[in-house]
Order: C-alpha cells, then structure tokens, then sequence
C-alpha cells in the first residue's frame, strides 16, 4: 500500500524534483534534510523507488556512486542494506582494488522503504501529477526555470 502525505497544498517550494526513481528520492531527501521545502511529483506514487527488473544495488560502476551517496548521508545504501536478498563481492579472483560489492534486492521491500523514507521526511511533499511542461523565464540571455505545469494540480513554482 502506498502512503502518500499531501499536506495543506502548498503550490510554491525551495526545490522540485521531478520523478522518484533512485536519483529523485535521494535528491528530494537531501534537499528536504537541508530545511528546503520540497516538492516531489510522480505519476505513481506507487512507483517511488522502484527497480528494474534485475533489483541489484551496487557493482563495478554503480558500487562507486553508492559508496559517495552513503558517505554524504544518502538513502540508497542504507535500504540495499534493509532489503537485500543476496550480498556479493565481486572480482574477487582479480586484486583488491577492483573488488567491488552488489546486492541483489526484494523490488518490493526496496520500494516500501524508499516510500516510507520519503513519506516520513519532514520538509517534503509528494505530488502524485504528471509534469506537462517547464515554466521558464528567459531575463536577458539567462534563462531559468520557475517552475513546473502539472496535468491536475496546476502551476507549481519554485522560490
């Protein structure tokens, strides 16, 4: 079951994130955990933090990003270690500076975590809407982005 928390519909924010897959939740926590009031729209809220369809955290390539995410305070380390089915190291016949570690994860539980996490952060407000469009402000060869045009909520803005 999804468990979203909208509260009183504010429709301006420090920070908007747009979707909720690995980058957006960690985006949207860091900002929220940083006293930003931040707004994160998904079209399903039932897919915040979903996995394809090989579940796995971590690897050669994806291992580095996780360890610099969990160094920082991230999210993503901390629910691969909630919710991992199997931990491997990797490499392992070659030397130790190419070990590196994955796990393989419930798709499920990972995502009931990363909801739970967003769900929980103060600071933050999941917006179940599908982006239409950007609002941006093009002031003399700078342009920069507002906010954001929803299907149903409507305007967004960013502060």
């Amino acid at each position: 079951m999804v468990n979203i928390k909208y509260k009183s519909m504010n429709k301006s924010f420090d920070v908007i994130v747009i979707g909720a897959g690995h980058s957006g939740c960690e985006a949207a926590l860091a900002s929220s955990r940083l006293g930003c009031n931040t707004a994160v729209v998904v079209m399903d809220a039932s897919k915040i933090g979903w996995m394809s369809c090989n579940p796995s955290i971590g690897g050669p390539a994806k291992g580095q990003i996780v360890g610099e995410i969990d160094a920082l305070g991230g999210e993503m380390g901390k629910a691969a270690d909630a919710t991992f089915l199997q931990f491997r190291v990797l490499n392992r016949s070659k030397g130790p500076a190419v070990h590196s570690y994955r796990t393989q994860n419930d798709k499920y539980d990972y995502a009931a975590y990363m909801n739970d996490a967003l769900v929980n952060q103060s600071n933050l407000t999941i917006i179940e809407d599908m982006v239409t469009d950007l609002i941006i402000e093009d002031d003399n060869d700078s342009p920069h982005v507002l906010g954001v045009h929803t299907k149903f909520h409507g305007e967004l803005l960013s502060n």
